[in-house]
């Protein structure tokens, strides 16, 4: 409960953001795309978590592998979702894929702030690091393949 209760209180109105913004994306919807070009820097929130960690030769090649990972899978999900792409604005079909996104990314954040504080020697050990840094590539490289499929489009 006390993970629940330090949190900052900044962390509530976000997870309330993130939660009205994947519903709303759950519809379809017409949006700049620029939008869509922007949204891989919310990789950047796992990129600090991971830059954050513990020093361990497997974060960043696994980082690495898995964003690489990310990014193709993000890009082949993002093409049947992608509806008609013109004049600045792509069309999408409805989805739940970016909410899930989001929630792992804010999740995972703060399940590293709580391990670090409750749980220093898992969070310091190289299983916790490397499963950590293989979500994050996952969540972040996924936007990245999804801003590029609709480039591509």
């Amino acid at each position: 409960m006390s993970a629940i209760t330090g949190a900052p209180i900044w962390v509530w109105p976000l997870l309330a953001f993130i939660i009205w913004y994947g519903v709303r994306v759950s519809n379809t919807r017409a949006v700049p795309v620029i939008a869509i070009y922007l949204t891989p820097l919310v990789g950047l929130l796992s990129i600090n978590s991971v830059a954050g960690l513990h020093p361990s030769p497997v974060a960043w090649p696994a980082y690495g592998v898995a964003f690489l990972v990310g990014i193709v899978a993000g890009s082949r999900v993002q093409g049947k979702w992608i509806i008609s792409k013109e004049d600045g604005k792509v069309t999408l079909s409805g989805e739940w894929l970016t909410l899930t996104v989001m929630l792992v990314i804010f999740c995972m954040n703060f399940v590293g702030g709580v391990s670090k504080a409750m749980f220093p020697a898992t969070y310091e050990s190289s299983l916790f690091v490397g499963l950590f840094a293989i979500v994050a590539g996952l969540a972040s490289g996924s936007f990245c393949g999804r801003a590029l499929k609709v480039w591509r489009s």
